[in-house]
C-alpha cells in the first residue's frame, strides 16, 4: 500500500483548524506530521520562512515525493492517495492539489488523463500554498529560488516558479464556492480565516 507524508503547517497544533485539516489529509491517505510555524512579527515573513524550512527539510529526506497543506483547508470530493500519486509521474518538480487564480485566466488542457479526469497545467499568475505536491529535487531548487527573491509572499515566488516549471493540478475541473479557487483541495475560508491575512 502506498504511503506518503503530508507536511501540515499550522500556528498551533491543538486548534480546531488543525485537527480538522490533519483528519481531512488522513482520510485521503497521507501521514501527516505537524510543522509549527517559525513565529515573527509579520505573519508574511513568517509563512515565507516557514515553508522554507519545509523546504530545506524535504531536501533532507529519501521519498522521492512529499506533500505540503496549510491549516485552513477542505475536499471537494472524495479522492484515494492512489489517484493523487499518479499526478507524480507526470509532474517531476511539484503539481497543486489546489489553488487560487484570476477570473478569466486560463489554464492549459494537457493530452494526459487520470481516472477519466483531463488534467490541466498551468505557469504563473496563481495564488495560494494551501496544498502542494513537491519532489525532492522540486523542493531543494524552490528552497534556492526562493531565497535569491525579495518576495515577501511564498505563494508569488511558486507562482513565479511555475513560470520555469508549468504545474499540474489535481482535479481542476472542481471549484469551491469562491470563484477562481479549483481543485481537490480549497481553502475553506468561510469555516477557516486566513492566519497571514
Amino acid at each position: 500500500m502506498n504511503t506518503r507524508i503530508a507536511f501540515l503547517l499550522t500556528l498551533n497544533t491543538k486548534s480546531e483548524r488543525a485537527i480538522f485539516s490533519k483528519l481531512v489529509l488522513e482520510k485521503i491517505g497521507f501521514e501527516v506530521q505537524f510543522i509549527e510555524c517559525i513565529h515573527n512579527e509579520n505573519k508574511v515573513l513568517s509563512n515565507k520562512l516557514s515553508m522554507q524550512n519545509i523546504y530545506s527539510l524535504i531536501k533532507s529526506l529519501s521519498e522521492p515525493y512529499y506533500y505540503i497543506f496549510e491549516d485552513d483547508i477542505n475536499i471537494l470530493e472524495t479522492i484515494t492517495l492512489n489517484e493523487i500519486i499518479e499526478y507524480e509521474k507526470l509532474s517531476p518538480i511539484f503539481f497543486y492539489l489546489g489553488l487560487c487564480e484570476r477570473a478569466g485566466e486560463t489554464s492549459i488542457l494537457t493530452q494526459e488523463k487520470i481516472n477519466g479526469h483531463n488534467i490541466f497545467c498551468k505557469s504563473g499568475n496563481i495564488h495560494g500554498l494551501h496544498a502542494i505536491g513537491i519532489s525532492n529535487k522540486g523542493a531543494s531548487e524552490l528552497l534556492d529560488f526562493s531565497k535569491q527573491s525579495n518576495e515577501p509572499y511564498m505563494d508569488v515566488i511558486l507562482s513565479n516558479f511555475s513560470l520555469k516549471y508549468p504545474a499540474n493540478i489535481v482535479r481542476y475541473d472542481l471549484e469551491s464556492y469562491i470563484p477562481g479557487h479549483r481543485g481537490i483541495i480549497f481553502q475553506d475560508r468561510n469555516k477557516f480565516p486566513s492566519s497571514i491575512g
